[in-house]
């Protein structure tokens, strides 16, 4: 799940408005004995007041990589995309609703689905800052990318950290860790973190430096190479 930062539109009077948008691309490229490109794109949408807060996303992250020998193939492909509506969003405790979908190559899921309801205790809200924490009851649905493999249902529990901050008009990083175990076994679980730093290029867009890191303790069961994926990706950002 993804959420817009609100330092960019604070510094330009854009706080005004109840509609906001971002667009961002991602890429990183590594070479030597063996190549590999990945490049990204996010879009996301929101509106806000003091009643309802709606926050909606798609991002995509896609990757290729070469041998010295030439041979080329596709190492990542991601499409996740999420839709939150918080109550009261200013109030200290706030509860929302929230959906995800997702299909992931890296970790062998031709689509995950998850719906929920939770609530948010935000413990520091500044216009500099943000600190808050949440937790949600979801109920989730998986279709391995497998011929042979049944989909699967289970219920989870989505704890989730978020910490903003703004050191100044041009210059800021946000966090946010997910970890979502099953509820009646907690050694299935999802760890989901992302890290972003923002400089300022301009009062709209900014360069953006992002640290993506995911375990799914269930990947290898699917197919997949590994439990754990990252991944270190340059962009730009504009926001309106």
């Amino acid at each position: 799940m993804c959420a817009i930062p609100s330092f960019a539109s604070a510094q330009d009077g854009a706080s005004d408005r109840r509609w906001h948008g971002r667009t961002q691309l991602n890429g990183s490229l590594l070479f030597g004995d063996t190549e590999q490109r990945v490049f990204g794109a996010l879009g996301a949408l929101s509106r806000a007041d003091s009643l309802l807060e709606f926050n909606g996303s798609l991002q995509t992250l896609y990757g290729e990589a070469s041998l010295a020998d030439g041979e080329r193939t596709v190492i990542k492909r991601l499409w996740l995309g999420s839709l939150t509506a918080d109550w009261r969003p200013n109030d200290t405790w706030s509860p929302f609703v929230l959906a995800t979908v997702e299909t992931n190559l890296e970790k062998r899921i031709l689509s995950r689905f998850n719906t929920g309801a939770g609530i948010k205790f935000t413990a520091r809200r500044t216009e500099a800052q943000e600190i808050s924490v949440s937790v949600a009851l979801l109920d989730e649905r998986i279709r391995p990318d497998r011929p042979d493999a049944r989909s699967t249902r289970l219920t989870r529990w989505s704890n989730r950290l978020r910490v903003r901050h703004a050191f100044d008009s041009r210059t800021r990083i946000s966090h946010v860790t997910f970890w979502r175990p099953s509820a009646t076994a907690i050694d299935r679980y999802l760890v989901q973190s992302t890290t972003e730093v923002a400089v300022g290029l301009s009062a709209r867009t900014a360069l953006t430096l992002s640290l993506l890191n995911n375990y799914d303790s269930e990947a290898v069961s699917r197919g997949a190479r590994t439990y754990n994926d990252g991944q270190l990706l340059l962009g730009l950002a504009a926001t309106w």
